[in-house]
C-alpha cells in the first residue's frame, strides 16, 4: 500500500492546527478561592496581554476538561484547496501533553474524507480507500524519526496555550481587547492579536521558519465567554498573497467525551506503509 506522504503530513498538520486553537491546556493556578466571587469575576473580564488570555484560557478549560469544535475555512487559498465547502470537526479531552490529551475528529481535505484519533499518544489516521479502510498509527517516535512529521510533533508538544503565548511573544505586534459581542447567545469579550510569522522561533505556533517567509501577517480573534472559555477563535493568514481564513467555533464545554483507539484488526503501523 502507498500513501503520499505529504498527504499524511497534511492530515498531521490538520491535528495541529485544531489542536493549537483549542489552547490545550497545562495546569495552570485558577482564581484564588479566598477573594469574593465579585473580585474573581472581574479578574475574568478582561485581560491586555496574550499571554494573560491564555492562562485565563487554561484556567477555564482545565475546569471544563473536554469540549466540542467545529472549523471552517474559507479565502482564495481554500478555495483553491476544495476546502470551502468542507468542515472540521472534533471532541477533545485536553490534557497537559500530547501523551494525556485525546480527541476523536473528522475532517475533509481536498475532496478526501479522514477520521483522525488520537489517544494514549498515538494518532490514528484514516483516509478512506487510500488507506483501504483501516487507520493508519503515528507513535510520538514514529513522527518524530520522520522528517516529514517531526516539525509536527513539535507542535503538537507545545499545544498549551500559555507555553504558545510565552514561545510567540517576541512575534505579536500588537494585542488589545476589541470589544463584546454575543455569540449563539452567549456574551462574549473580543481580542485581537497580530503576528508577524518572521519572528516565530523553531516550533512555534506549528510555523516553519523555513518557510515564514511565504506568510503574511497573522491576525487572531478570540470570542471569550464570561467563565474565560473561547467561543470562537478565527484566523486570518495569506500565504503566497493567497488569504486563508480559519474560524473555529467551541460548545459543549465540560460534556462527557469518550474516545477509543480503533481495534487491532482496523490499525497498520505507519511504518509498513512506503512512501512516495
Amino acid at each position: 500500500m502507498r500513501v503520499p506522504q505529504k498527504t499524511v503530513a497534511l492530515a498531521s498538520a490538520g491535528l495541529v492546527a485544531l489542536a493549537l486553537s483549542a489552547c490545550g491546556s497545562e495546569k495552570s493556578a485558577a482564581p484564588d478561592a479566598g477573594q469574593p466571587a465579585e473580585e474573581q469575576a472581574a479578574e475574568i473580564a478582561t485581560v491586555s496581554t496574550m499571554t494573560d488570555l491564555a492562562e485565563q484560557m487554561q484556567a477555564a478549560q482545565e475546569k471544563a476538561s473536554s469540549a466540542h469544535m467545529e472549523m471552517t475555512y474559507s479565502g482564495e487559498l481554500a478555495e483553491s484547496a476544495g476546502m470551502t465547502d468542507s468542515a472540521t470537526t472534533a471532541d477533545v479531552v485536553f490534557g497537559s501533553t500530547f501523551e494525556d490529551t485525546a480527541m476523536q475528529m473528522t475532517m475533509a481535505v481536498m475532496g478526501m474524507d479522514m477520521d483522525m484519533v488520537m489517544v494514549d499518544g498515538t494518532i490514528y489516521l484514516s483516509m478512506g480507500e487510500m488507506t483501504q479502510g483501516k487507520y493508519l498509527s503515528m507513535t510520538a517516535e514514529d513522527m518524530a524519526a520522520d522528517p516529514a512529521l517531526a516539525g509536527t510533533m513539535d507542535s503538537m508538544e507545545s499545544m498549551d496555550a500559555a507555553a504558545q503565548a510565552e514561545a510567540m511573544a517576541d512575534a505579536v505586534t500588537s494585542f488589545e481587547h476589541t470589544g463584546s459581542e454575543t455569540v449563539d447567545g452567549v456574551e462574549t469579550e473580543v481580542y485581537t492579536a497580530t503576528i508577524d510569522p518572521s519572528k516565530v522561533t523553531e516550533g512555534t505556533a506549528g510555523i516553519d521558519p523555513s518557510t515564514a517567509g511565504q506568510l503574511g501577517e497573522i491576525v487572531t480573534v478570540y470570542k471569550v465567554d464570561p467563565e474565560g472559555l473561547p467561543v470562537e477563535v478565527d484566523v486570518t493568514m495569506e500565504v503566497d498573497g493567497q488569504e486563508m481564513v480559519v474560524e473555529s467555533a467551541f460548545s459543549k464545554w465540560g460534556e462527557p467525551v469518550d474516545v477509543k483507539a480503533p481495534a487491532d484488526d482496523d490499525v497498520i503501523p505507519y511504518s509498513e506503509f512506503s512512501q512516495n
